[in-house]
């Protein structure tokens, strides 16, 4: 998908100077999957490693969990599909109205976030997490 490469601190494979955000990223070669849901942290997460570099400390490996995947269509129509931490659906979903109404507060709790970041860096949170490093241990992890 044209993802920048990168290790677990989101630092480009092929340039320390290059920090991966968002969808850009694929970390280890396991990327995760495409959505606000990720993408957010990810940003969060890139901003940390830049200022830890700044500092001269170690940056942190990506570190983030999931609780499912939502899609609305219109106001009237959506599913949400509960997941584990690790993303993998459980056979638990939300359909119909409620779902649409659910995937609305799930937005503008979004944008709410990133409100209060711009008022107080820092501030952002996000669901830590999921079954990462034992999926990274099975393979060889990238390294910048």
């Amino acid at each position: 998908l044209g993802r920048l490469l990168t290790d677990e601190t989101l630092t480009s494979i092929d340039d320390a100077r290059v920090i991966a955000a968002g969808d850009a990223a694929a970390p280890s070669g396991l990327p995760l999957r495409m959505s606000c849901q990720a993408a957010l942290p990810l940003g969060a997460q890139a901003a940390n490693t830049v200022l830890a570099r700044l500092a001269g400390t170690d940056p942190a490996p990506v570190n983030q969990a999931f609780t499912g995947q939502c899609i609305s269509i219109g106001r009237d129509g959506g599913t949400i599909q509960l997941a584990r931490t690790d993303d993998t659906p459980i056979p638990l979903y939300i359909g119909g109205r409620t779902a649409a109404l659910i995937k609305e507060q799930v937005c503008k709790g979004t944008l709410s976030f990133l409100r209060k970041e711009a008022r107080r860096p820092g501030a952002y949170f996000w669901l830590k997490g999921g079954k990462r490093a034992r999926r990274l241990a099975g393979t060889e992890a990238v390294r910048a």
